[in-house]
């Protein structure tokens, strides 16, 4: 009779999802024409408040312990939203180890179309073409037509997909909010149209909807048209708005629902060792959560490829000396596999062997020209402005096969402007390769993107290499 494994199956499913989130990232950052920010960040999200449990259910004493702290680790990890909920189910059963019948029953998914608070100060619902009466509410309580564009983000995901992200600021036009703002959050997904110009006249407000979707304008800055948006309303004097009663009455606060307890089992054996691994890990995936061009995600994945199995393994040793061994040998060789971009980005939090401590950080590469063949992924105009209401940052995103390997994987590379910034871009922009022209002041991308400033740094580190650029000739 074969003997029973050492680790009981729940943990083995929470190890898996572990290796699965990974493996993902690293296929997610195999090209960066395919890549995916949106989907890295939720898979890197998921160790943040994880680790710590991973590391405790592995380490613990008994095997009943072992169980019952991924029982409950699992739990509460698969109660936050159907799609967390979902990807569970989903990965633990392609890894051999199912869990859904230890999960909590999937919490009912909200009412589409109407309104939904969340905490005191939130409202989000979706904007389409059945609801075109989302609009009258909004004018009713803010005044539209003064609202300003204060953050505009567009970037791809994947190779098909087009998302983006608007927050505006919009004055209150209530009793009691005179004076006061509110912030007005638009999510869109695959626009058929986008126009930005930020040069033009960003004052105003317009959503309009017909039968093929919604159209929405900002002054004469930006233009876009989906099939639907997810307006939320973020206003901290929401119970005082008229608007904001008449649907607290309308639409009462849901209940919260049932969630999974949070429970952590007390530690009986030494942990030191494993914690410090534990350390190295969550700082590593939380690195990879904020992916863009300055995460090397290529060496973080190739460092914990098999983390998962390899902390089951480590954890299971019984004498306490070995164990410590385990994890300290393991922490040397995830140093060791993901090199000093691996290391760079964890020894700021973490103590690391002093081995794989670097020297001192090795100045970039100098580059004087941008590539020939550039790929759009984002655009990102965040909430930065000078003193005269001007932003004062914008930083764009590229796809770039690497400098003399021109049929490799491309990498990402990212072309910042600074104090203050002007932008222009369509939705061309993001569907073909172009030949951009670059000086210190200046980045045009084909007739579809221009961007002025000051500053331009340039970083591509998908590969572990990290780029600086003066952007000229």
């Amino acid at each position: 009779m074969p003997l029973r494994s050492r680790h009981p199956r729940t943990l083995r499913a929470f190890a898996a999802l572990l290796d699965a989130s990974i493996d993902r990232i690293a296929e997610l950052a195999a090209d960066a024409r395919g890549f995916d920010r949106e989907e890295a960040y939720l898979l890197a999200d998921v160790w943040d408040n994880n680790t710590h449990a991973l590391f405790t259910a592995a380490t613990a004493r008994f095997r009943w312990m072992r169980e019952l702290q991924a029982r409950w680790a699992l739990r509460w990890l698969a109660d936050l939203g159907g799609r967390r909920r979902a990807w569970v189910v989903e990965r633990t059963a392609a890894a051999g180890v199912p869990v859904e019948h230890l999960l909590l029953p999937p919490a009912p998914e909200p009412a589409p179309g109407r309104w939904h608070r969340f905490g005191s100060t939130l409202l989000s619902t979706d904007l389409t073409a059945r609801t075109p009466e989302r609009i009258d509410e909004l004018a009713a309580d803010y005044d539209l037509a003064s609202a300003v564009l204060s953050s505009l983000h567009v970037q791809r995901g994947g190779s098909e997909r087009l998302n983006g992200r608007l927050r505006i600021e919009v004055p209150c036009r209530y009793a009691g909010g005179e004076g006061g703002y509110a912030q007005i959050w638009i999510g869109l997904e695959d626009p058929v149209e986008l126009d930005v110009d930020t040069t033009a006249d960003a004052t105003g407000l317009t959503l309009r909807t017909d039968p093929d979707g919604v159209a929405l304008r900002i002054g004469s800055a930006v233009a876009l048209r989906c099939r639907s948006l997810e307006l939320t309303v973020d206003d901290f004097g929401l119970r005082e708005s008229p608007g904001g009663s008449r649907l607290a009455a309308a639409h009462p606060e849901e209940p919260e629902p049932r969630r999974a307890p949070e429970r952590t089992l007390p530690v009986l054996r030494s942990a030191i060792h494993a914690a410090r691994a534990g350390q190295v890990l969550q700082r590593a995936m939380l690195t990879a959560r904020w992916a863009d061009a300055r995460a090397p995600l290529t060496a973080i994945t190739t460092a914990l490829s098999g983390a998962g199995q390899q902390i089951l393994a480590a954890g299971a040793i019984r004498r306490r000396s070995a164990r410590n061994a385990a994890f300290r040998a393991l922490v040397a060789d995830w140093c060791r596999r993901g090199g000093p971009d691996f290391v760079a980005h964890v020894a700021d939090r973490v103590e690391l062997p002093a081995e794989f401590l670097p020297a001192a950080t090795p100045a970039p590469p100098v580059v004087h020209a941008l590539p020939s063949r550039l790929h759009r992924v984002r655009c990102s105009l965040p909430h930065r402005w000078d003193e005269e209401g001007r932003h004062t940052y914008v930083e764009c995103e590229f796809a770039q096969p690497p400098a003399g390997a021109p049929d490799a994987p491309w990498v990402l590379r990212v072309h910042d402007l600074s104090s203050p910034v002007s932008l222009r871009l369509t939705l061309d922009d993001f569907h073909r390769t172009a030949v951009p022209e670059a000086t210190p002041e200046r980045l045009a991308f084909g007739p579809h993107l221009t961007a002025t400033g000051t500053c331009p740094v340039s970083v591509k580190v998908n590969h572990g290499e990290a780029v600086t650029s003066d952007g000229s000739d």
